[in-house]
């Protein structure tokens, strides 16, 4: 401002900012009033354009000429301003300079107004922005304390917390768990974290225990069990567990459980602690029964239903690979009529055998219905079930049937980005097998195209 009126010859030099009422004025000397009304505001002419405005003599100008800033003593009756504008583009006020007499200004005066204008619309906004980013930066460190206080905060109550707290993500792995869980394992507070079932347990624990943590994820609700278990020191006690499923900020699915020590409330209970724990164990056979097919001991098409739609999701929120395999066995019927369902029975409870022992560990093997067969494959693409597919037709034509020899066809299909939901994927798997059927049986075939076994 001073440097403006200095290079101009005037005796004031100013910088306004307008808003829709009101024109605030920072000024270099000479000039009393701080603000003014917007209707007043020589300003807000000077706004309308984007050159610099000048008004030789404001009593010849008329738009000035009756204007209370004209007529009052001291009167303004020279004016330059230049105009400042936003990044985007949007005006808020102007470098100015004034006499109370008529002036002209030289072209270089007005040229070096024009340039101090642009840098004081530049200066303008970068403070604006360093304004905005130290805000940011302050709402960063305000949330980032929020945050961190809200987890010492839950970290000091699961803790302090008699029950035993973990959660794990919906790959198995350990992202969290409190001091009564270590002290119960006998381990550090942060050695088991990252870890899967596979990684801690035997593989019968292991397996059991990552399909019933899946089940809870796919049913939404909270699971109640009880069990006796051994503590690092040797010695038992009876423990009431509850699993659940929650979300992560994010949306992911995860699954929490709490475990409590209930070893004192069952010693009271005497006979009544060993009628829970039968009812606890049939209520255990019950839900196993309930997701199981009898014949076979694979899981039921129920329980491969909830799990499809589990781990479809998954892969789609995530971008992983899914595949489904569907099996049939060739001729069945032939199988019934010349040796009996008996016969029959037989072939599917070593067809179902055979699956189980072969599949990987997070793959799920299960009765479709009927002679049907179907195995879900997590992270797997075409490549990957093939390979199964391949491994399963090699120990159907090497096992020793009965009878007669026994041969299956393979329907494949691998998720792709037009599919909504996994029954159209096992929809697209059916329509695999059923060309196999066509194609002569005893094959495998990838949705849209053939495959050898």
């Amino acid at each position: 401002m001073q440097l403006a009126a200095s290079i101009c010859g005037m005796p004031v030099g100013l910088l306004t900012l307008l808003d829709d009422r009101r024109q605030w004025f920072r000024v270099s000397d000479g000039f009393k009033l701080q603000e003014t009304p917007r209707e007043i505001a020589f300003c807000a002419y000077a706004i309308r354009q984007n050159e610099l405005l000048v008004v030789q003599d404001t009593n010849l100008d008329r738009r000035f000429s009756t204007n209370p800033l004209v007529v009052a003593e001291p009167p303004i009756r020279f004016f330059a301003g230049m105009p400042m504008h936003t990044a985007e583009g949007h005006p808020v006020g102007t470098l100015c300079v004034m006499d109370t007499q008529p002036r002209m200004l030289t072209p270089q005066q007005e040229n070096a107004l024009r340039v101090l204008g642009r840098q004081a619309s530049a200066r303008l906004e970068l403070r604006a922005q360093r304004m905005a980013l130290d805000e940011a930066l302050k709402e960063r460190e305000r949330a980032a304390a929020g945050l961190h206080a809200s987890e010492e905060l839950f970290r000091a109550f699961m803790n302090a917390s008699p029950f035993l707290s973990y959660i794990k993500d919906a790959a198995g792995r350990l992202l969290f768990y409190n001091k009564s869980f270590a002290k119960r394992f006998g381990i550090g507070e942060q050695a088991w974290l990252g870890r899967t079932d596979e990684r801690l347990w035997s593989p019968n624990l292991s397996r059991s225990g990552r399909t019933h943590d899946l089940e809870v994820m796919a049913g939404g609700q909270i699971v109640e069990t009880e069990e006796r278990i051994r503590s690092s020191d040797g010695t038992s006690s009876t423990w009431r567990s509850f699993k659940f499923p929650c979300y992560d900020s994010a949306g992911n699915i995860l699954l929490a459980g709490v475990a409590v020590d209930v070893s004192e409330e069952v010693a009271r209970k005497g006979e009544l602690t060993r009628y829970h724990r039968e009812l606890e164990e049939a209520n255990e056979q019950l839900r196993k029964l309930a997701v199981t097919d009898e014949l076979t001991g694979l899981r039921n098409r129920r329980a491969f239903e909830e799990r499809m739609v589990l781990e479809f999701s998954m892969a789609r929120r995530r971008r992983r690979e899914l595949s489904v395999l569907l099996l049939d066995v060739d001729n069945f019927k032939s199988i019934n009529d010349r040796f009996g369902h008996a016969a029959g029975d037989d072939v599917l409870r070593r067809l179902g055998a055979l699956l189980r022992t072969t599949v990987r560990l997070p793959d799920l093997p299960a009765r479709y219905g009927g002679e049907e067969f179907v195995v879900l494959l997590p992270e797997s693409g075409e490549e990957g079930a093939l390979g199964l597919a391949r491994r399963v037709m090699e120990k159907v034509a090497a096992e020793p049937w009965d009878n007669e020899r026994v041969t299956v066809s393979i329907g494949m299909a691998a998720m792709n980005e037009s599919l909504v939901n996994g029954y159209q994927l096992v929809a697209l798997a059916d329509e695999a097998l059923y060309a196999a059927k066509r194609a002569g049986k005893n094959r495998v075939m990838l949705h849209g195209g053939q495959l050898q076994p």
